[in-house]
Protein backbone atom coordinates (compact mmCIF):
# COMPACT_ATOMS: atom_id res chain seq x y z
CA UNK A 1 0.00 0.00 0.00
CA UNK A 2 1.48 3.61 -0.99
CA UNK A 3 2.30 5.73 1.90
CA UNK A 4 1.04 9.27 1.26
CA UNK A 5 3.84 12.24 0.70
CA UNK A 6 4.83 14.34 3.53
CA UNK A 7 2.88 17.55 3.37
CA UNK A 8 4.49 20.69 4.42
CA UNK A 9 2.62 23.06 7.06
CA UNK A 10 1.75 25.71 4.19
CA UNK A 11 -0.17 22.57 2.77
CA UNK A 12 -1.71 20.65 5.26
CA UNK A 13 -4.11 23.73 6.28
CA UNK A 14 -5.67 23.88 2.51
CA UNK A 15 -5.36 20.16 2.80
CA UNK A 16 -7.43 20.05 6.02
CA UNK A 17 -9.83 22.76 4.97
CA UNK A 18 -10.50 20.57 1.31
CA UNK A 19 -11.27 17.72 3.76
CA UNK A 20 -13.48 19.25 5.99
CA UNK A 21 -15.99 20.06 3.23
CA UNK A 22 -19.30 18.00 2.73
CA UNK A 23 -18.99 14.94 0.24
CA UNK A 24 -20.30 16.61 -2.51
CA UNK A 25 -17.56 19.16 -2.12
CA UNK A 26 -14.72 17.58 -1.31
CA UNK A 27 -14.71 14.94 -3.99
CA UNK A 28 -14.74 17.43 -6.38
CA UNK A 29 -12.22 19.47 -5.35
CA UNK A 30 -9.99 16.63 -4.56
CA UNK A 31 -10.48 14.93 -8.02
CA UNK A 32 -9.68 18.31 -9.94
CA UNK A 33 -6.99 19.60 -8.20
CA UNK A 34 -4.98 16.41 -6.93
CA UNK A 35 -6.26 13.65 -9.37
CA UNK A 36 -6.26 16.17 -12.42
CA UNK A 37 -9.48 14.79 -13.50
CA UNK A 38 -11.41 17.27 -15.75
CA UNK A 39 -14.79 18.81 -15.20
CA UNK A 40 -16.43 16.42 -18.28
CA UNK A 41 -14.28 13.11 -16.77
CA UNK A 42 -15.52 14.06 -13.33
CA UNK A 43 -18.76 14.33 -14.52
CA UNK A 44 -18.75 10.72 -15.89
CA UNK A 45 -17.35 9.26 -12.89
CA UNK A 46 -19.88 10.85 -10.46
CA UNK A 47 -22.20 10.21 -12.51
CA UNK A 48 -23.06 14.48 -12.52
CA UNK A 49 -23.97 16.86 -15.56
CA UNK A 50 -20.90 18.77 -16.46
CA UNK A 51 -22.07 21.54 -15.55
CA UNK A 52 -23.06 20.48 -12.09
CA UNK A 53 -19.31 19.82 -11.77
CA UNK A 54 -18.64 23.19 -12.62
CA UNK A 55 -21.11 24.62 -10.07
CA UNK A 56 -19.80 22.42 -7.23
CA UNK A 57 -16.41 23.70 -8.13
CA UNK A 58 -16.83 27.33 -7.59
CA UNK A 59 -19.19 26.51 -4.39
CA UNK A 60 -16.13 24.74 -3.00
CA UNK A 61 -13.74 27.50 -3.60
CA UNK A 62 -15.93 30.06 -2.10
CA UNK A 63 -16.23 27.44 1.05
CA UNK A 64 -12.37 27.08 1.15
CA UNK A 65 -11.57 30.79 1.15
CA UNK A 66 -13.90 31.52 3.41
CA UNK A 67 -12.21 28.74 6.29
CA UNK A 68 -8.50 29.74 4.99
CA UNK A 69 -9.54 33.60 5.50
CA UNK A 70 -7.15 36.01 6.44
CA UNK A 71 -4.42 33.53 5.12
CA UNK A 72 -2.54 34.28 2.14
CA UNK A 73 -3.94 31.64 -0.24
CA UNK A 74 -5.17 32.78 -3.52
Amino acid sequence: MEQPAKVSPDHREVLEAVLSLPSKYRDVVYLYYYEEYTAPEIGRVLGRNVNTVYTLLTRSRKMLQEKLKGDDYE
